[in-house]
């Protein structure tokens, strides 16, 4: 985008960020109804040392509006002190900085970063996948130290800690999908300082060496624990799984351009988790479980879709 290529479709959705502050062209003002009579705290006006942080999808799609609903009860039901910033949340700008528009991804962080520090906010706790790679991997290059959570880490020390417990048994027989942006892009990360430069104007290298990141260290473990301690869940491995999953095709505003493309790959993954015998799909983000509905629906299949989330909160 730096040198002026650009997708019009992209275009559309950048110009909506900008009015909005989300990639959904939605109003802005409606982006908090979500979270109406939840009694959660408003961090415009309050202070907490954890903020759930909803994202763009989540706040506009009831659908996808579940899992985010299952987070805050979940949240609550474990007695943590957090709060939200409701209309005043921002896009976490990582889809933007996907496509190339770095200066308006800077803009959102900058908004976030900023509303975050005068909440007094130390722990950042997400059900987005998407969010949680920008705030993880991206963040940090722009001054953030918060630590950040996906609600499956919160879930699963929650579990550990013996302060969520089952009481339901889900008779379900479930595939896992890997989201991208939890798993091949969620290894531990440090934001790497230093000099790069060419030997004989080819050879580029980096002083000091720059870490290699490969996705073998993701976030694949803890969503199937959480899964596997659900009582009556079985959970059935699709063939590739891990650092090896296949996308689901809507990353990158590859769904918003190339809407062909992005449908045919949800496609493949169904077939694949067909291909187990799995009664339902689930993930631990909002954007794949999207193209997954979508792209059943489209097929007049009968799989089901599920965030982990929910299948947490139906057991509670």
């Amino acid at each position: 985008m730096s040198d002026g290529q650009v997708l019009p479709q992209h275009t559309r959705l950048i110009d909506g960020l900008r009015e909005n502050d989300n990639l959904l062209l939605q109003p802005k003002v409606t982006r908090g109804n979500w979270a109406e009579g939840l009694g959660i705290k408003d961090l415009t006006r309050d202070k907490s040392e954890v903020v759930f942080y909803a994202g763009c999808k989540p706040s506009y799609d009831a659908e996808s509006g579940k899992a985010a609903l299952s987070a805050v009860s979940l949240l609550q039901k474990c007695g943590i002190d957090f709060g939200i910033l409701g209309t005043s949340e921002s896009c976490c700008g990582g889809r933007a900085y996907d496509m190339g528009y770095r200066a308006d991804f800077n803009n959102c962080a900058e908004k976030n970063i900023l509303s975050w520090k005068k909440a007094g906010v130390k722990t950042v706790v997400t059900s987005c996948a998407d969010c949680y790679h920008a705030f993880k991997r991206l963040y940090p290059a722009l001054g953030s130290q918060f630590e950040v959570l996906h609600t499956v880490e919160f879930v699963e020390k929650m579990i550990q800690e013996k302060r969520l417990k089952f009481k339901s048994s889900i008779p379900l027989k479930i595939t896992y999908h890997d989201p991208c942006h939890l798993g091949r892009q969620g290894e531990p990360y440090v934001p790497w300082q230093g000099k790069e430069k060419k030997i004989r104007g080819q050879i580029v290298v980096y002083e000091p060496a720059k870490p290699r990141y490969n996705g073998a260290w993701g976030i694949y473990d803890i969503p199937r624990k959480v899964l596997k301690s659900i009582p009556g869940l079985e959970l059935v491995e699709m063939e590739r799984i891990r650092e090896c999953a296949w996308c689901c095709g809507a990353g990158g505003g590859v769904t918003e351009a190339y809407p062909q493309f992005s449908a045919w790959t949800a496609g493949e993954r169904i077939n694949e988790a067909k291909s187990t015998g799995a009664e339902a799909i689930v993930s631990a983000c909002p954007w794949c479980e999207g193209n997954f509905r979508d792209s059943i629906k489209s097929r007049g299949e009968t799989m089901q879709v599920y965030d982990i989330l929910e299948l947490v909160q139906q057991a509670i």
